[in-house]
């Protein structure tokens, strides 16, 4: 047997080892996928009353195989001359780990914010032209949530109320600064949010019809939230006029 025919059987021996490996087992060892589910979608933002166009976000959401998840936002608030980009990363409980937030406000950069959470402290540092550099350190609970202000974070908020005994719950928000103050630095503040669950709806929006969970925050801005990664399928603010709706949704 010549060199050149040893090495073609070892190789279809190898292939032949691996291809009854993969039979048995249904897939070939591999590493731990970086993204297990990839989800994405768009919103438009209108008014409630005659439904004229008041801007839009698009987001991606990233679940990796441990269970944590990377939501990365932008948002335009074309109405308001503003832009706001966000990537939020969290625990599979829906616990905040870290945040980046970058605001343009009313036509002007206000500046960015970094936010760290290490066990029960949150660490903050803000930059901005008007502002400066500050940081910041804030106690948290277990249970909180961090509020960046586009729609497609907000239904992180609500995982940890029981839907199955209706009822207000209270709990503690650090609520970012994203006014169009461009001297106000890009941190935050813990504040209470009241939640009420107020039941199962099935609703149609322009990317398809969902049956969801209806949230009621702070008494105001009522959430449709759909599945385990926390959709919002439409979101009202009626004391502003504001509606979002999903128009597109895909999963991979």
């Amino acid at each position: 047997m010549n060199r050149l025919v040893a090495v073609s059987l070892l190789v279809i021996v190898t292939i032949a080892t691996a291809a009854a490996r993969v039979a048995e087992t249904g897939s070939p060892k591999t590493a731990p996928a970086a993204a297990a589910r990839v989800v994405q979608g768009e919103y438009r933002s209108e008014g409630i009353a005659g439904g004229e166009r008041r801007g839009g976000e698009y987001f991606q959401l990233v679940v990796h195989s441990d269970g944590t998840q990377t939501l990365s936002s932008s948002s335009d608030l074309s109405r308001r001359n503003s832009l706001f980009t966000v990537v939020l990363r969290s625990a599979a409980d829906f616990r905040p780990l870290e945040v980046y937030a970058n605001y343009w406000s009313s036509g002007r950069y206000k500046g960015s914010g970094h936010f760290l959470v290490q066990g029960e402290h949150l660490f903050a540092e803000s930059n901005g032209p008007d502002s400066g550099r500050q940081q910041q350190e804030t106690a948290v609970p277990v249970r909180f949530s961090i509020g960046t202000h586009p729609v497609s974070a907000d239904g992180w908020h609500t995982p940890d109320l029981d839907t199955a005994n209706p009822k207000k719950g209270q709990f503690q928000l650090y609520s970012v600064e994203a006014s169009a103050d461009t001297t106000k630095p890009v941190l935050g503040a813990l504040v209470p949010l009241e939640i009420e669950y107020m039941g199962e709806e099935t609703i149609e929006v322009p990317a398809g019809r969902f049956t969801t969970q209806r949230y009621r925050l702070a008494g105001m801005n009522d959430l449709w939230v759909y599945g385990a990664d926390r959709i919002v399928i439409r979101s009202e603010l009626p004391t502003r006029g504001l509606r979002y709706v999903l128009t597109s949704l895909s999963a991979r």
